[in-house]
């Protein structure tokens, strides 16, 4: 399986996406700030991930033509869903593959994170993607986790909300042994 993410956010996703990825699964992340990219890099070697994933740093409008589909998978966050980006991405969306656009609840009628999570799955069942579905699991419960760690989607890593998410994450993939 084959995965685009364009724009990372808070990396949560990225590292949902990593780690559901089969051993001959790839990720390729777009990410336009440096110190996101950085913060990727420096969590995929802990996740044990950090082999399937490649991380483009850059405005994705300047780089999506150097990128080679076809994927299985295309991961859309909110700041990059333009109609150019999303003309841009028809072509290397393999047939039968999904495009997963996570615009969520900003003004009145737009679906919740939770709805569009739901619909995703629905999306991924009907086209013959399974494999997607346990990402997408993994990807409400990062939501969850964000919730809990006050989110603001400060793309700053050293900031106090991306420290939390950072501790929040490595609470959930923590193991019993770790304590030890």
């Amino acid at each position: 399986m084959r995965i685009l993410e364009v724009g990372t956010g808070s990396v949560a996703v990225t590292l949902v996406l990593a780690r559901g990825l089969g051993a001959d699964g790839r990720l390729l992340a777009m990410e336009p700030n440096p110190k996101v990219a950085a913060e990727i890099r420096t969590r995929l070697a802990p996740a044990g991930c950090a082999d399937r994933v490649s991380v483009i740093v850059g405005e994705p409008q300047r780089f999506l033509h150097k990128v080679r589909g076809p994927f299985d998978a295309i991961v859309l966050h909110p700041a990059h869903d333009l109609p150019a980006t999303r003309q841009k991405l028809a072509p290397l969306l393999a047939p039968g593959g999904l495009l997963l656009s996570g615009r969520t609840k900003y003004s009145e009628g737009d679906m919740t994170t939770a709805e569009w999570l739901a619909q995703a799955k629905a999306d991924a069942e009907q086209r013959g993607l399974p494999e997607l579905i346990p990402m997408l699991d993994g990807l409400a419960q990062a939501t969850e986790r964000l919730r809990a760690a006050d989110w603001n989607d400060n793309p700053d890593p050293s900031t106090p909300s991306s420290a939390a998410i950072a501790a929040a994450n490595d609470a959930h993939t923590r193991t019993p042994n770790d304590d030890d």
